[in-house]
């Protein structure tokens, strides 16, 4: 349950957030802020389901830093192919190679938030005792 909040609430917020003030900062309108931020917040959603499932599974196999590169480079191939699929009309390659290098970050981050750090193991079902 951890790892789903992380990866699908968590991150793309963030991601929402940092653009709504990017733009706010910039001295852009309120309303495209708010709309460049659903934007945002829906296309870091869809990388983010895909990498979810990748962190899912590598999750009880791979050493912690193996997995968050894993992910990152999920993140950044999907990121990529998303934005190159959705804005190749509209952005130069430069701007689309931007999508990957922060697709990465982010998931990355995910993967390393998502791990039990304490190393204990919860249980399903507590004991009557």
């Amino acid at each position: 349950m951890k790892r789903a909040f992380v990866f699908l609430v968590a991150g793309p917020s963030v991601v929402a957030l940092i653009a709504a003030l990017t733009v706010v900062s910039a001295g852009g309108p309120s309303g495209f802020a708010s709309f460049l931020a659903t934007i945002f917040f829906l296309f870091t959603f869809a990388v983010a389901a895909m990498a979810v499932t990748i962190d899912g599974a590598l999750s009880c196999d791979f050493s912690i830093p193996l997995r968050a590169s894993l992910t990152a480079i999920i993140g950044a191939a999907a990121s990529f192919t998303l934005a190159s699929y959705l804005f190749h009309c509209l952005l130069p390659p430069l701007v689309l190679s931007l999508f990957a290098l922060c697709g990465a970050v982010i998931m990355g981050a995910c993967s390393l938030l998502a791990h039990d750090y304490g190393g204990r193991q919860r249980a399903a079902v507590a004991s009557a005792v």
